[in-house]
């Protein structure tokens, strides 16, 4: 009897085994995975991208400011047209494509100016650098290790008696890893006049500096304009005797532009005013300007000024500038805070 029950337990452990081996078997699923085909401009499984198709990637959705994001021929996104790193962390969630170096940039910007003048770049409206021009007036500026994106630029110069050029406005564009050049810059001559009246009759000289070899253009404009050409001497000055027989007595302004080799033509310079009448007044040499904190002899003491002290802030003072700052700020050797109060105390705006 006992035996019997034996047989019958074996024999339903068994089934039961062969039922469960059965049904396991059963459930089993075989799934297989097709590798992409790169080049069909079908995004596929193992594929970041094919070009066009992108799988609604962007630049800003991998966590960059913005730019351009593209597909590589191996099917991978390159993000070389991207315009900063993505966040700490980056590659966001279910694992993005990681971290992509910003590649900067260079900019060059060269041009002419005054022999041994000092040149001036100012970006944003704040002074970028400052460089002496060489003895024909050529000047360099390399400006590296840059973020991609749009720059805006003014420069001007100073000759040696002080007299600042118009100032020029230029874009330049710059792309990741790229190097991008502005040049034939060319500033246009300074200008000065020794009367602000002359009497119908007398001379009225006009004068400044330019670039050595080159013609200086002066225009005289009332109701009618006239010009006159002149050649600039070998240090760039220029020298014009204006007789005002022909002159309607009244007021007249004048201003000069120059022509370097027949091919690079500048901006005009400042317009001056002069009066043709019947008396003479010189012009003061020296303008009657604030005794502190205007650092560009302009009489007004305004951002410019603040400009100019902030790109000497903790910086060895040049030779030239220490003389201004001992003359125009607290004269200590250095751009402080003492010399800023100074400024704001003279603010002219």
């Amino acid at each position: 009897m006992k035996l019997k029950y034996l047989l019958i337990f074996l024999i339903l452990l068994l089934t039961l085994l062969i039922l469960t081996y059965f049904t396991k078997s059963s459930s089993v699923n075989v799934k297989a995975i097709v590798p992409g085909i790169c080049g069909n401009s079908i995004k596929e499984i193992g594929e970041e991208c094919d070009a066009p198709d992108l799988g609604g990637q962007s630049c800003i959705s991998l966590g960059f400011s913005g730019g351009n994001l593209s597909c590589n021929s191996n099917c991978t996104l390159n993000t070389s047209g991207c315009t900063s790193l993505p966040p700490s962390g980056g590659g966001g969630g279910g694992g993005g494509p990681g971290y992509f170096p910003l590649q900067y940039g260079t900019i060059i910007i060269s041009g002419k100016a005054y022999p041994n003048s000092e040149v001036t770049l100012l970006s944003d409206g704040q002074i970028k650098s400052t460089l002496k021009a060489g003895a024909r007036g050529d000047f360099e500026f390399t400006l590296r290790d840059l973020s991609p994106g749009l720059y805006i630029f003014s420069l001007y110069s100073e000759d040696s008696k002080g007299r600042r050029s118009s100032l020029i406005n230029f874009q330049v564009m710059l792309r990741a890893g790229e190097t991008a050049k502005s040049s034939g810059i060319f500033l246009s001559p300074t200008i000065d006049i020794d009367k602000t009246s002359v009497r119908k009759g007398d001379v009225l000289q006009i004068f400044g500096q330019a670039t050595p070899d080159a013609e200086v253009i002066i225009s005289i404009s009332s109701d009618e304009e006239i010009f006159f050409r002149l050649p600039t001497e070998k240090d760039g000055s220029y020298l014009y005797v204006l007789k005002t027989d022909d002159l309607e007595e009244g007021d007249h302004y004048t201003k000069s532009r120059q022509i370097y080799q027949n091919q690079m033509i500048s901006p005009y310079s400042r317009t001056l005013s002069f009066v043709v009448g019947t008396t003479t007044v010189l012009k003061k040499s020296e303008k009657k300007c604030p005794n502190k904190g205007d650092l560009n002899n302009d009489c007004r003491v305004n951002l410019i000024d603040f400009s100019i002290a902030a790109y000497w802030y903790k910086r060895k003072l040049s030779p030239a500038f220490a003389k201004i700052e001992r003359e125009k700020l607290n004269g200590d050797g250095k751009i402080n805070l003492i010399d800023f109060s100074i400024m704001a105390y003279w603010y002219t705006g």
